[in-house]
């Protein structure tokens, strides 16, 4: 199958030169509680993030007996699908695309009945591609983290994708470290990605600022996804670490804006705000000393110097060998009209 290097989610279009989707990450950081749930929404609403997105599960569905620490850590972290449609209403209400992880195959449904405008998917899926086909069969875009991946598993959840009928599919770079070192965030593998698929490649971080996001970005990240909370020093919890907040997700959103500005149309060629710089910067051709009218321009008769109003120091050939048709003083530019 062939993936197509640009679609929509919703109202939003993804790849091919469209503005970086932002997906802000809430994850379980609403911790079972609707009132931080909301809270969280507003947070990503108020920043300009594109996206809000949580997560479901069904903690014994997704949890084997022998992790019972897991079990407990995550059960009481849950919504039920009445809460999740009333997260969903307040994203509709505020006019943020809302999406989800299903962590098991009890959730699928839900991501169906709440018509979700795509399909995330965590890295925690890497080397099930049944799931993942499950998942495709849904017919929406998909949005696969590839965190603990390599080449091969890659190449297996695409497989799992297209098995599942899907075209509309968005890889983003990972790494599954909460927080990642900085050596270790490894942002050329976007590029990398890029060569293995010809979908949107972006990048789902796990580091503790935003730095790595922009230099993502700057590198051609197509989709960004970026953990929020409103909730820090959370005992036996690991999202808040990597996480931005009120107090800098709406500068993280604008910078990733800025950011794009920045790298611009990728011709090389004068931007409009240096039409003035060029008077003032290049050179020009001038007389060494005063020269009268008849004389032949030799070498030692021209100098290359600012202001750049008038002939090139580029053009020096029109220059010399040429005779004065009018005497010209020590540092003045030599001007088609005096020359013969």
């Amino acid at each position: 199958m062939t993936f197509k290097s640009a679609f929509r989610i919703g109202n939003r279009d993804v790849g091919e030169g469209a503005p970086a989707l932002i997906i802000a990450e809430a994850g379980v950081g609403h911790f079972g509680d609707m009132a931080l749930a909301r809270d969280l929404v507003d947070l990503a609403a108020d920043s300009g993030a594109d996206v809000f997105k949580t997560q479901f599960f069904d903690v014994d569905a997704l949890i084997a007996k022998r992790a019972p620490d897991w079990r407990d850590r995550l059960r009481p972290r849950n919504l039920t699908l009445d809460e999740a449609h009333e997260v969903k209403e307040r994203c509709d209400s505020r006019g943020i695309l809302f999406m989800s992880t299903a962590h098991d195959e009890t959730r699928i449904s839900w991501l169906e009945e709440l018509d979700v405008p795509a399909i995330k998917v965590g890295s925690g899926e890497r080397s099930n591609p049944r799931f993942l086909t499950k998942l495709a069969e849904l017919g929406k875009p998909m949005v696969v983290s590839t965190g603990m991946y390599g080449e091969e598993d890659v190449r297996e959840a695409l497989d799992a994708c297209a098995a599942g009928g899907c075209s509309e599919v968005a890889l983003l770079h990972c790494v599954t470290s909460y927080p990642t070192p900085p050596d270790e965030v490894n942002l050329a593998a976007i590029d990398r990605m890029a060569e293995l698929f010809e979908g949107p490649v972006g990048y789902s971080d796990h580091t503790a600022d935003g730095l790595a996001v922009l230099a993502a970005v700057a590198r051609g990240a197509e989709v960004i996804e970026k953990h929020i909370t409103v909730l820090r020093d959370v005992p036996n919890a690991q999202d808040w670490k990597v996480s931005a907040g009120p107090e800098n997700f709406a500068d993280l959103v604008a910078d990733i804006r800025r950011t794009e500005s920045l790298i611009g149309h990728g011709r090389k060629e004068p931007a409009p705000c240096e039409e003035a710089g060029m008077a003032w910067a290049l050179k020009s051709l001038v007389a060494a000393r005063d020269l009268p009218a008849g004389h032949v321009v030799t070498e030692d008769d021209v100098l290359a110097k600012r202001p750049g109003d008038a002939i090139l120091a580029n053009r020096y050939d029109d220059v010399l060998g040429k005779t004065l048709t009018a005497a010209i003083g020590a540092d003045d530019p030599f001007r088609p009209e005096d020359l013969d």
